[in-house]
């Protein structure tokens, strides 16, 4: 046990909501105490207080109003968008204000320990900053969210209409982890850990090693559907991407070719072997928005 009983998340969304579930579940079993949820709106309070959290309204721009809504946490966990991250800036000064023990920042994703570059530079300079302050970090990098990322049309995958779109060869092998895993092996990992294990470490998760390819492959075998591949050509992507850093798209889609695993295969799921991840098919096929 890793003693550490009061958890607040900042956000309830894509990745939020999930993990916030799981710690509800780890709140009914004993081994949370306490699970406050940071929302800009009241909106959707009632839900959330319904399944046993804390909803709290803060202002992001107000340190008093962070650090009251932080006052006996022991850890925060961002989930916060790539485009939230000044707000996350002031959630982190805040948490080292009010004595939080553990910030967890929203770097759920790509590797930006080893590439950094392109749309993870925020992210990185986000955890040199907590390192900054003085306050511990942990990292979950558990690339590409295994349901989720195949609806998204504008960083190229629209399983709707049965087309995706790749850098190079779509042959490379990428990790995917469904956000169900995420949320289960964050908990798992924050619940059960000592705190000398927990602090300023890097976890790697992984669901699946597979190419873009190989999902289309396994998705049409298994469903019967056709997937059309469009295949740009590297140089074009990378030119892309050196021309406009704020390009998503070009910039994801060369992290999945050239950086798409979080590490060698023996350095993932270390701290919980036991996760038994489902594959990246079984997460699309149970996909809910």
């Amino acid at each position: 046990m890793s003693g550490y009983k009061n958890f607040a998340v900042a956000g309830a969304g894509t990745i939020g909501l999930p993990i916030v579930e799981e710690l509800l579940k780890a709140k009914a079993a004993g081994t949370v105490a306490k699970v406050v949820v940071l929302t800009r709106s009241a909106t959707g309070k009632d839900a959330l207080a319904e399944k046993g959290a804390e909803p709290i309204v803060v202002d992001y721009d107000s340190p008093t109003s962070l650090q009251s809504a932080l006052k006996g946490i022991d850890i925060v966990i961002s989930t916060l968008n790539v485009f939230g991250l000044d707000a996350q800036s002031q959630l982190a000064d805040a948490a080292k204000a009010a004595g939080v023990k553990l910030f967890v920042p929203s770097e759920f994703g790509g590797d930006t320990v080893n590439f950094p570059e392109g749309f993870n530079a925020p992210k990185a300079a986000q955890r040199e900053r907590l390192t900054a302050i003085g306050i511990p970090w942990a990292l979950f990098p558990t690339g590409p969210f295994a349901d989720w990322i195949w609806f998204v049309p504008y960083i190229g995958f629209d399983l709707v209409n049965g087309k995706f779109e790749v850098a190079g060869t779509g042959n490379s092998p990428v990790t995917f982890t469904s956000r169900k895993d995420i949320a289960r092996y964050v908990v798992h990992v924050l619940t059960s850990l000592p705190p000398s294990k927990l602090e300023n470490h890097v976890f790697k998760v992984e669901g699946q090693r597979i190419s873009v390819k190989g999902v289309a492959e396994e998705y049409e075998k298994r469903t019967g559907k056709k997937i059309e591949i469009t295949s740009v050509p590297l140089e074009v992507v990378k030119d892309q991407a050196a021309k406009n850093p704020g390009d998503f798209k070009s910039w994801f889609a060369l992290y999945l070719e050239l950086h798409g695993t979080v590490g060698k295969k023996e350095e993932v799921n270390v701290d919980w072997p036991e996760l038994n991840p489902e594959s990246v098919v079984d997460a699309i096929l149970s996909y809910k928005s």
